[in-house]
């Protein structure tokens, strides 16, 4: 053991008399252009329509794990067609280049090409989608705005007049539509459906009360309606003053038909008339003229013809236009003071079952 000490020791003795430098090396990897842009921003987008120009749509986003130029990424929006937008090269904004109109688009496909500025450059391609979202900037629009309908005085409770018709070209509820009378039928004789638009008829009608109609109709859409259902007490009253619902008008003319469903009646009821006896009176034998009147409508239903129904019919006649009463011979008084004659009035309408 002590000869290994020995030699151990004077080895030690050399290495302390040698002189030594530490260095560090660093290996540098040079970059070379072997990634591609990779797109990390969204896919689809939404833009509400009539937005101005150079609104922001998006920011296109892409990253490139390469350095220096090989990194340094410029943005291209390839159009085959005239685009309403336009996309920044170094800061990647979609902007709003011109008129948004959902009802001529609803939505763009943009096709962006992503590229580095390496030797050889690499890019990658991508679509976005634009979605135009709609805006309540259409109006209902009849076709056509003149409707014209008879309907009898005597049609039922619901019976159906007629159907008048609206469209509006906005979406969902901006572009849903419902229908009410706004003016001419005071007493609400008609009702209207809010959805189909379908007019009927509400209570009894009645020719002689009233024989025509000249009613405005409304076509409304639901755009303040859907905002209103989703907004607390104090958002809708705000809301009521902010957003209106868009609408469009049309007239409808309704013209009641008349039934035979008035009787004549006279006028000046009962009747008296003196007669001297022994004579014939002048203008053949004329005693008195009787009168009724019929409210139904002319020629017909109105047209009153005069009969004698109980009486001396061998004395009197009753002339069936006029209703002029003559004598046919004279009269004794000494032996009939008085004559009581029974008349009818009627008209020449058809007989019409009343509701």
């Amino acid at each position: 053991m002590k000869g290994r000490e020995k030699v151990t020791k004077r080895r030690m003795k050399g290495f302390n008399r040698m002189q030594c430098t530490c260095v560090r090396v660093s290996i540098v990897l040079k970059d070379v252009n072997d990634e591609e842009p990779r797109f990390i921003s969204p896919n689809v987008t939404e833009i509400q329509e009539n937005i101005s120009t150079n609104t922001v749509v998006m920011v296109i986003k892409a990253n490139d794990r390469d350095e220096g130029r090989n990194g340094y990424i410029e943005y291209i929006l390839e159009q085959d067609q005239i685009l309403p937008f336009t996309l920044g090269a170094v800061d990647g904004l979609l902007r709003v280049a011109g008129k948004l109109d959902r009802e001529q688009r609803a939505s763009y496909t943009l096709n962006v090409t992503a590229r580095d500025r390496g030797e050889p450059s690499k890019s990658t391609r991508t679509q976005i989608l634009v979605k135009i979202l709609d805006e309540n900037d259409n109006n209902p629009i009849f076709d056509p705005k003149q409707y014209s309908a008879s309907v009898a005085e005597n049609a039922s409770i619901g019976a159906m007049v007629l159907q008048v018709s609206a469209t509006d070209i906005d979406e969902g509820a901006n572009g849903r539509v419902r229908f009410s009378i706004a003016s001419g039928d005071d007493n609400r004789d008609f009702s209207i459906s809010e959805d189909s638009g379908i007019v009927r008829v509400a209570k009894n009608l009645n020719y002689e009360r009233k024989s025509r109609y000249e009613l405005t109709i409304q076509a409304e859409d639901c755009a303040a309606d859907l905002a209103l259902a989703n907004e607390s007490i104090e958002g809708r009253n705000k809301l009521l003053t902010a957003i209106e619902n868009r609408y469009d008008i049309a007239e409808l003319t309704i013209i009641i038909s008349d039934i035979n469903d008035n009787s004549p009646t006279f006028l000046h009821s009962p009747y008296l008339a003196n007669v001297m006896e022994n004579v014939i009176p002048p203008n053949s034998g004329y005693v008195i003229q009787v009168e009724a009147y019929d409210a139904d409508t002319p020629p017909f239903n109105s047209l009153v013809r005069y009969f004698l129904k109980e009486g001396d019919t061998d004395l009197f006649r009753i002339n069936a236009s006029t209703g002029e009463i003559s004598l046919l011979r004279s009269l004794d008084r000494e032996t009939k003071a008085e004559y009581i004659l029974t008349l009818v009035a009627m008209d020449t309408g058809k007989n019409i079952q009343k509701r």
